[in-house]
Formats: C-alpha cells, sequence, structure tokens
C-alpha cells in the first residue's frame, strides 16, 4: 500500500507545476481530489514484508493521524475560512464593462469575506488549496514509514524540476509557449517553464535547487559514513547548478536575492559541520574530476547556447536605479497601500482569495500605481502582507500556532546538523524570504511544494531519531 501511496504522491506533486502552477479551477479541483485519494491510501490497512518472505499486517495508522497537532489545527483553520465564506461582507457584482462591490448583511463578530464568482476566484478557490495542501502533509506525516519511501518521492520532485528546467532552455532557444486561455491569469501570455509569471517560476526553481542539495548533502555524508567508493551525490549536485541555471534564466531577481541568502546560510552551515565533522578523504578523486569537468561543460554551453543580455540588464538597472528602478517604486507604493489595508482590515480579515478585490479601493489613493483605474492589482507582492490582511488576527494565530509547533517540534530533536533536513528547510526560508517582495505563496505548486519539504524534512528526523 506504501508504494501505491507513493505513486500517488509523485504523481500529484510533480503534475501540480507542470498544470500552470495549479492556478486555475479545473487543476486546483483535481489536485484536491489527488490528495483525498492519497490520504485514503495513506490510512488504508497495509501489510509490512518481512525479509524471509510473507508479511505481516500494521496497525492502523488513523491514532497516528489522530496524534499528529497540524491534523487538528487544519481542520480548525479550515472551518474557520469556511464561516469566511458563509459570513460575506461584499458581494461581487459586474455588467459588460465594469465589476464592483456592493454591501449585505453579515454577522458582525464572525470572520468575514467577501462573495465571488468562483470562477474568477474566491473564498471558497483559496479554501480548496488550503485543504490540499493540508492533506498532502498529513499524507506525508502518516503514510510514509520508511525513509526509503521519503527519499525516492524527493528524488522525482527534483527530477521532475529538472525536466521543467530543460522546458525553460528550450524556451530559450527560441521556443516560447503560449499561454492556454483556460489559464485565467490576465496580463501573462507567455510561460516561463509551465508558470504564466517569472517569478513563481524562480521561486519553484529555488526550492527544487535546495531538494538537489539535501539530496547530494546526505547521499555524500552516507559515503564518507560508510566509506562507499561512489555514491549518487555528484549527480544531485549537477541537477542543483542546473537548477540554479534555470532560475536565473526566470529573470527573476526576486528569486535569485533569495536564493543567494540562502545559499549563504548554506555554506556557512557546511562549514561549521565540517568543523564539527572533519570530513574523510575522498576515496575516489576520479569522480570528482568527472565531476568538475561535467559542470565545466554545462556552463560552456549555457554561455554559448543562451542569451544572457535580459538578466544583466534587470540586474543592471536594479543596481543603478534602486528604489527609483519602476518595478521596485512601484511595488514599495502598493506596500504602502497593503499596510493601509492591514490597519483597517487586519484583526477580522477581509476573507481568504478575497484580496485581488478589496485592493483597489486603497491603490487608488497613491496615484502612480493606480493609473487611473487602467492597472489591476490582483497581489500586493508581499505576502507578509497579504495573507495576514485575508485572514485576519484569528487565522494569523492559528498560522503562527503551526508554525511554532514546527519549530519547537525539530528543535527538541537537535536537527541542526541533519544533512538532509536543514538543505531542505533552508531552501523554504528562501521561499519565506521571496515572499517579503512578492506572492509565492499565491501559487498552489509553490505552496504544496514549500509544505510537503518541511513535511519530508521533519518525517526524515523522525524516523533516524527512533532508528
Amino acid at each position: 500500500m506504501e508504494c501505491r501511496l507513493l505513486w500517488v504522491l509523485a504523481l500529484h506533486l510533480c503534475l501540480m507545476p507542470w498544470a500552470l502552477g495549479t492556478m486555475n479551477p479545473a487543476s486546483q479541483i483535481a489536485s484536491l481530489v489527488l490528495s483525498v485519494l492519497g490520504i485514503w491510501f495513506a490510512l488504508a490497512p497495509r501489510e509490512i514484508r518481512m525479509a524471509g518472505g510473507g508479511g505481516k499486517a500494521m496497525p492502523s495508522l488513523w491514532p497516528k493521524l489522530v496524534m499528529f497537532p497540524l491534523f487538528w489545527l487544519g481542520i480548525v483553520f479550515l472551518f474557520y475560512v469556511f464561516l469566511q465564506g458563509i459570513n460575506p461582507s461584499w458581494r461581487f457584482e459586474s455588467d459588460p464593462a465594469y465589476w464592483w462591490l456592493r454591501r449585505i448583511p453579515n454577522i458582525g463578530w464572525l470572520p468575514t469575506g467577501i462573495e465571488a464568482p468562483f470562477e474568477r476566484f474566491n473564498v471558497w478557490r483559496q479554501w480548496i488549496i488550503y485543504a490540499d495542501v493540508w492533506l498532502l502533509v498529513c499524507t506525508v506525516w502518516v503514510g510514509l514509514t520508511r525513509r526509503r519511501s521519503l527519499r525516492i518521492l524527493l528524488a522525482v520532485m527534483t527530477a521532475n524540476g529538472v525536466a521543467l528546467g530543460a522546458l525553460l532552455a528550450w524556451e530559450q532557444l527560441g521556443h516560447a509557449v503560449k499561454a492556454p486561455k483556460f489559464a485565467d491569469l490576465p496580463g501573462f501570455s507567455e510561460l516561463i517553464a509551465a508558470f504564466p509569471y517569472k517569478n513563481n517560476a524562480g521561486a519553484f526553481f529555488s526550492l527544487m535547487v535546495f531538494s538537489a542539495i539535501a539530496l547530494a548533502t546526505w547521499y555524500f555524508d552516507l559515503g564518507q559514513r560508510r566509506q562507499l567508493k561512489s555514491t549518487p551525490s555528484g549527480l544531485w549536485g549537477l541537477a542543483a547548478v542546473l537548477l540554479t541555471v534555470a532560475l536565473v534564466f526566470t529573470l527573476s531577481r526576486g528569486a535569485v536575492l533569495a536564493l543567494g541568502s540562502s545559499l549563504v546560510c548554506y555554506g556557512l552551515w557546511l562549514a561549521l559541520r565540517r568543523i564539527r565533522r572533519p570530513a574523510m578523504s575522498d576515496s575516489n578523486p576520479a569522480r570528482t574530476v568527472t565531476v568538475a569537468l561535467v559542470f565545466i561543460v554545462v556552463a560552456a554551453l549555457s554561455v554559448r547556447s543562451l542569451d544572457f543580455s535580459g538578466i544583466t540588464e534587470r540586474f543592471s538597472a536594479l543596481a543603478t536605479e534602486k528604489a527609483n528602478e519602476f518595478s521596485v517604486a512601484t511595488r514599495l507604493q502598493a506596500r504602502s497601500a497593503a499596510v493601509d489595508m492591514l490597519k483597517d482590515a487586519g484583526v477580522r480579515g477581509i476573507g481568504a482569495g478575497s484580496f485581488r478585490y478589496l485592493f483597489p479601493e486603497y491603490v487608488r489613493h497613491y496615484p502612480r500605481i493606480y493609473n487611473g483605474g487602467k492597472w489591476v492589482w490582483e497581489h500586493a507582492h508581499c505576502d507578509w502582507l497579504e495573507i495576514p490582511i485575508e485572514l485576519g488576527l484569528a487565522g494569523d494565530l492559528l498560522l503562527l500556532g503551526g508554525l511554532g509547533w514546527g519549530v519547537a517540534w525539530f528543535a527538541r530533536r537537535k536537527f541542526v546538523w541533519h544533512p538532509l533536513g536543514v538543505p531542505l528547510l533552508l531552501g523554504c526560508l528562501a521561499t519565506v524570504l521571496h515572499a517579503g517582495f512578492d506572492y509565492p505563496f499565491q501559487c498552489p505548486a509553490i505552496l504544496a511544494t514549500w509544505a510537503v519539504f518541511i513535511a519530508i524534512a521533519g518525517r526524515w528526523v523522525d524516523l533516524e531519531t527512533k532508528s
């Protein structure tokens, strides 16, 4: 049964980025169906195969799920979002030319939201996304009982990231892919890999870079401990390089800066770990030389075949103009408008997935980014502000409660030198940093991958602690 579960999880998590980041209603509903199937496989009766053949029945995993604090926090959180959906303060209305919001009666002491069309985006679409991620985390935590399963899942997800990077390279060679009409994302005509928005593509590749680094570090550590002649660490190191190149070619400056910051942290951590645990001599120098030559060849081919002018122009503009650079200046004003919005709605919230409908009321006080109502701001380009605005104080406390439990859980297990857990969490930290000046967590594929990486790191550490 665990093998079937692994197939479902791998299929689910690999399809999400290819489905335009799971940004349209059909893919979000399909993703939720796969999550339900996954939790069903995770909790279904299974047998443990014995070394001498045969097997024995494994106890039900329901008690393990019931003892998982995030299971209960997730139920409460989803019920909270459900209350936002059934108690709207505003109703979306439109004619062929315009749309507007109309005030409607509601219960003042309950969480609130905005009643809007499902196909456009509303509380229920966001509820589906949150439920999907919650079920994925519970499935990984309860259903994967062996480190081998976790390793296979992580390896498949990383290989899928490399495949997306190959698609991006193909696009860079002049084969632009048009965004399908059903993408439900106005203003984006071409795909970056399979993502309609370059910064979401960058955030996804950032996670994949650290996934490859985590596997490379773990296999390298395993080879040293067991004095193995060869391990796949070089292969995963090469994957990390390729994924980094792919990230750079998304032209997402925020993703590059966030990744760079986390790579510095990883380098410092690795140096301290080596000081604490002196490395054994490499038993196979030829392998190291071969991997280095492959890196050089890949770099040379990239420089020869790909156009770096777009990258240099974007970073040159940022270095020269700094806060006056157009995208930086407009985002700073959008952040100011979001701060105004948080002051008004931060306690009760405006409803999950409802930010795009009420934000124009605040943007209009900033003429440079309002442009007479011609510019559409669906997000604040700052998840640190947008999520609290939507969820309100109670929703924020639920999220902080889950975060606090996770930090305490890892701290109790002294994971700080773990060769796989730390790189994965540093990759997740890069996404959190990126969310300070963009909206990666509004992309379901990124949110799900981010949450699953934390669950894999925690589950791996837990299994090693018990072994």
